[in-house]
């Protein structure tokens, strides 16, 4: 499980920056100062984000980071890390891993290194969840609070959410009153492998990821360790709703969707077994076979 206090432990850190979509003065201050402070920044384009990184004077190593080589820069980024060096990943314009690549480099890496991820100037409480998970789909939902507070109520309205979006990242905001109940109702309703996070006091000192499988989570939440204090998010991947059923021939149709995003063959069966909790290997064993 991932219990990452972000700005209470000496790990070093990957912050996703979200950049101006148009006028480059639509920036903010921590973002800057963000920028400026770390050893390297990644970007979608070296010769567009120059232009941005110039106007405010950032001269900073830069290396590419776009759909089609994600999976390679990972130990690239893990060496720079490794020396307790901090990384920025920007997107050309707008917010990395939201329709921008950053995604599958962040649910990679999250697998395979303890590192602190996080989110700045992304805009609302929930994207900034969504873009520190980690999690992939073209899509995403926000609920917004949740209305109905009794059992049979909030589980109808907790089934409905999931089922009428299962292809997405599911997203909705939580009483820190309530946490524990939903939480609790969760478990009992989602898949045992299904992944969920809960972000806690985001951008803030107190800014705390607590991500993994819903069984793990919820016992962490119902314990004494967990903090009942703050605002708090909750996002769903629904990507592993379907795991346990999915077979061989939907496992082909996902790796070929991937290569027509771009990706080589093996970085497409990299990717897919991120997503449904299988080695790049065996989802390429199960592709060459079709």
């Amino acid at each position: 499980m991932r219990n990452q206090s972000t700005f209470k432990n000496d790990k070093p850190t990957i912050y996703l920056v979200g950049t101006p979509i148009g006028n480059l003065e639509d920036i903010s201050f921590r973002a800057l100062e963000t920028l400026k402070k770390v050893s390297v920044i990644c970007c979608e384009d070296t010769r567009t984000s120059q232009t941005f990184l110039k106007k405010y004077d950032i001269n900073k190593k830069l290396i590419s980071l776009h759909k089609h080589n994600e999976s390679e820069r990972i130990q690239e980024i893990i060496k720079i890390l490794d020396d307790k060096n901090d990384v920025a990943i920007i997107s050309d314009a707008g917010c990395p891993a939201i329709s921008d690549p950053g995604a599958n480099f962040i649910k990679e890496i999250l697998n395979i290194y303890d590192c602190n991820v996080t989110s700045v100037n992304v805009g609302p409480a929930y994207i900034h969840a969504i873009v520190a998970s980690g999690y992939t789909a073209k899509e995403n939902y926000f609920h917004g609070f949740l209305e109905n507070k009794s059992d049979k109520s909030k589980v109808d309205e907790l089934k409905d959410m999931l089922n009428k979006n299962s292809k997405s990242i599911i997203s909705f905001y939580e009483s820190v009153h309530r946490i524990k109940d939903t939480i609790s109702k969760m478990s009992e309703i989602l898949n045992s492998n299904q992944s969920v996070l809960i972000g806690r006091e985001l951008t803030k000192l107190n800014e705390q990821y607590i991500q993994g499988e819903i069984e793990v989570v919820n016992n962490f939440v119902q314990s004494e360790e967990f903090i009942l204090k703050g605002e708090i998010v909750i996002v769903v991947d629904t990507q592993k709703q379907q795991v346990d059923a999915m077979n061989d021939n939907e496992i082909i149709l996902l790796v070929e969707e991937e290569i027509k995003q771009g990706y080589k063959l093996k970085q497409a069966c990299d990717i897919v077994g991120a997503k449904i909790n299988k080695s790049k290997n065996e989802v390429y064993q199960i592709f060459i076979k079709k």
